[in-house]
């Protein structure tokens, strides 16, 4: 196994779940001093664990939500995680279990479904057809003040594992400032779509005059939470109204004219702001649009 990369996603999650299997660890020491036959009970536990078979699924409380976005649920031996994105603490979830990292005490799931909701978990919040699937966003079904608050504990770990600073000299966080927008707010998305299939192997490389162009208008849009697949996304609701037309114009020129593409492009969508001065035209007004910038078919 590749060694994790420093400042990387998996080494902010590894430090995530060391901390949770700490924290279980004293727990369950605790809990052994003040009540008779707890050891007994963990041995047992420990011993009915068998790590899961991958693509099996399994039912997870959620512990903790990592600073990686994902919730985190300890095994019934309090002794390996189990790693489930748009999950929060106090789900109850069904995950599917997809990657193992026995060796640091974690698996990756995928989200299946929520069988015991979590205080926090407000569903109704959702204003997007692919949450949950999407990897743009995590926290849609969490109210703004609890993704503040967490964005303010994010900080604190950082402090605390990363540092390498004394306890006494990590600084006090300040509460994160909120926007007055939680959707509409974003100027800049880039959505793309991949390549026909064969137009990244060796050979199509080394020799580009062979690739073959696009038969089918493939998704374009954002990976699906997890994976290196692009799912279709006709809409992203947390961009602005400008960008999120950008997107529709685009969807529609890049469908008229695939076939000339033959291999896959990135699609920049940018807002910007043009300010005619009131003094030339009193009637004028602000004009907004978005910018596009996309990769040229070869």
């Amino acid at each position: 196994m590749k060694a994790v990369q420093e400042g990387s996603n998996e080494q902010v999650l590894l430090a995530d779940v060391q901390d949770l299997l700490r924290k279980a660890n004293i727990g369950a020491l605790k809990n052994h001093n003040a009540i008779n036959g707890r050891e007994a009970a963990v041995k047992e536990a420990e011993a009915s664990f068998e790590l899961p078979q991958r693509f099996s699924e399994i039912d997870v409380e959620i512990s903790a939500l990592s600073s990686v976005g994902d919730g985190l649920g300890l095994s019934t031996s309090s002794d390996h995680v189990f790693v489930v994105p748009f999950t929060l603490p106090g789900d109850v979830v069904k995950a599917k279990v997809v990657t193992h990292f026995a060796n640091d005490s974690y698996n990756l799931t995928d989200f299946v479904s929520v069988l015991k909701p979590s205080p926090q978990r407000n569903d109704s919040l959702v204003q997007c057809q692919y949450f949950a699937k999407c990897s743009g966003c995590q926290f849609q079904m969490l109210s703004y003040d609890e993704q503040l608050v967490h964005k303010k504990t994010i900080v604190e770990r950082a402090y605390r594992n990363f540092s390498s600073l004394a306890p006494e000299s990590i600084p006090v966080i300040g509460d994160t400032i909120g926007s007055p927008m939680q959707y509409g707010y974003r100027t800049k998305i880039t959505p793309h779509f991949d390549g026909p299939p064969g137009s990244m192997s060796r050979r199509a490389k080394k020799h580009p005059e062979e690739r073959q162009g696009f038969d089918y208008v493939p998704p374009i849009g954002f990976m699906v939470k997890g994976t290196r697949k692009t799912m279709d996304i006709e809409d992203c609701p947390i961009a602005t109204d400008a960008v999120r037309d950008g997107l529709r114009k685009e969807r529609k020129r890049i469908a008229e004219e695939i076939s000339k593409y033959k291999r896959g492009a990135t699609i920049l969508l940018r807002e910007t702001t043009t300010r005619t001065p009131l003094k030339q035209d009193p009637s004028a007004k602000d004009d907004t649009e978005a910018v596009t910038n996309v990769a040229h078919p070869p």
